[in-house]
């Protein structure tokens, strides 16, 4: 009987330790690490490029990059890599003053297909 219980014990503890193995061996989750323009962020003029950087290489096939603003969508083309773990494209159209949210889409390491957004403000100050 003692036997048995040990038996459990070390397989219970067997099982614990190859689930942590497995959880430190699994690929971390793509976050983003810088946006351009930066989230938040006022600007005095329009904007000709948006680009966001991740902790990880994104997966350009799965990727998009959108913008949308006080008028509606804006024209985003051109989505490439620069090689430095980012997403970039150009953006072109009007862009009047007022407030812009930029949306993405990629997958990383673990092909997991996420999504995030960050906003920042055109503000010709009555220019």
């Amino acid at each position: 009987m003692k036997d048995q219980h040990r038996l459990r014990i070390v397989v219970a503890f067997g099982a614990v330790a190859l689930l942590l193995v497995l959880a430190a061996a699994a690929p971390p989750h793509l976050k983003v690490s810088n946006t351009s323009p930066e989230d938040g962020a006022t600007l005095g003029g329009p904007v000709r490029t948006l680009r966001v950087w991740f902790n990880q290489e994104p997966d350009l096939p799965l990727s998009k990059l959108e913008l949308t603003g006080p008028t509606g969508p804006l024209s985003v083309e051109g989505l490439h890599t620069m090689g430095e773990k980012d997403l970039m494209a150009r953006v072109s159209g009007r862009m009047p003053d007022g407030s812009y949210t930029a949306k993405w889409q990629t997958a990383g390491d673990d092909g997991h297909v996420l999504t995030g957004e960050w906003t920042f403000t055109i503000d010709r100050g009555g220019r």
